[in-house]
């Protein structure tokens, strides 16, 4: 992969993003840039929702290779066609039920087989404060954790900066990472570097588990939720975003819907500048557009994706079927393309 020209060898790395990426409202949130950071230069700033530069960057370019936004990054990762490049495409749900999985559960089935086959060291996925529903990085080590941090979360993305503290960890060869499109987007961009910072993070994902993803809200949205359906956040029990509305399943059994232009005011700017529904660069991506009820769209794109789905059928973990209706999965990736650049 050809390394990032600078356009002025004056202007620094973290210069660099503030410019073009940061103060353009263009920042996904994703955290790539603070993971790959070798002098920990870089923190996240929540009120402005973008990094700043706290320490001396020492100008190894690392962060550049990884940002999804850099225009140049953008070009290289973006594509007219809404699903890319796949080996396969088949319905699957997991052989173990949960009341907190969502589309089948395939995401926790393909990452209990890799813990328990001991493929991967550690599964790094979006756990979640249930009392606040406030969705933060979590290390699984035990695939019995899993059930806890099933379902989907709306209003972070920021898998990758605790890549970082894995990263320094000598007892972690191999990580299975589970992220929506510009974390899978930073990956696969550090995968084709040979940044050698860059190569130290990415050496280390084994499996990048991409999600169908059209937009996410910053953490207010909860507020908003919860004055929409007169309930406290702790009495959710897992939401769910399609067909134009929130879906809100609380902790009795009972279920309410928003519509989803009540949350439009929360939708992170940096989704406008995301074209990628499914995750083009993962090695397998999972999502409930086009699935079979109850099933998960299963996009196996690599021999690691594949290795790791047949496994996980070879030991019981999963179940799948053929059918998944890839026009539906276009139609609403036409349709975010559509929001987030006419």
């Amino acid at each position: 992969m050809q390394e990032i020209e600078f356009l002025n060898p004056v202007i620094l790395p973290a210069q660099m993003l503030e410019e073009r990426v940061w103060h353009n409202g263009l920042c996904s949130g994703c955290r790539a840039c603070i993971a790959v950071c070798l002098a920990d230069s870089l923190v996240y700033d929540h009120e402005a929702n973008h990094p700043q530069q706290v320490n001396p960057c020492v100008d190894c370019r690392a962060c550049l290779v990884a940002c999804p936004r850099l225009a140049e990054n953008m070009e290289r990762t973006s594509s007219a066609d809404i699903i890319g490049s796949y080996l396969k495409i088949i319905n699957a749900r997991s052989k173990k039920s949960s009341s907190r999985q969502q589309n089948g559960g395939a995401a926790s089935a393909l990452l209990a087989a890799a813990l328990d086959e001991e493929l991967v060291d550690c599964a790094l996925v979006m756990g979640l404060d249930r009392w606040s529903q406030e969705p933060h990085p979590r290390v699984i080590r035990d695939s019995s954790d899993l059930e806890k941090t099933a379902g989907s979360k709306y209003t972070k993305n920021d898998i990758l900066e605790s890549v970082k503290e894995l990263i320094r960890d000598p007892q972690v060869k191999n990580i299975a990472l589970v992220g929506t499109p510009c974390s899978v987007q930073a990956v696969g961009l550090l995968r084709q570097s040979d940044n050698e910072y860059a190569a130290k993070l990415a050496s280390k994902v084994r499996f990048l588990v991409g999600l169908f993803c059209f937009e996410a809200f910053d953490q207010q949205a909860i507020t908003k939720i919860e004055r929409a359906i007169g309930q406290p956040s702790w009495r959710i029990d897992k939401m769910s975003a399609g067909e134009g509305k929130m879906t809100v399943v609380l902790r009795d059994g009972s279920v309410q819907t928003i519509p989803l232009q009540v949350l439009a005011e929360f939708i992170k700017p940096g989704c406008a500048a995301c074209s990628d529904f499914t995750a083009k660069l993962s090695d397998i991506s999972l999502g409930g557009i086009g699935s079979a009820p109850g099933m998960t769209s299963v996009v196996v794109r690599t021999q690691e994706g594949m290795g790791l789905f047949k496994i996980a059928e070879e030991m019981g973990y999963i179940e799948s079927w053929d059918g998944v209706k890839v026009e539906e999965i276009e139609k609403v990736g036409k349709i975010k393309v559509k929001k987030h650049f006419t």
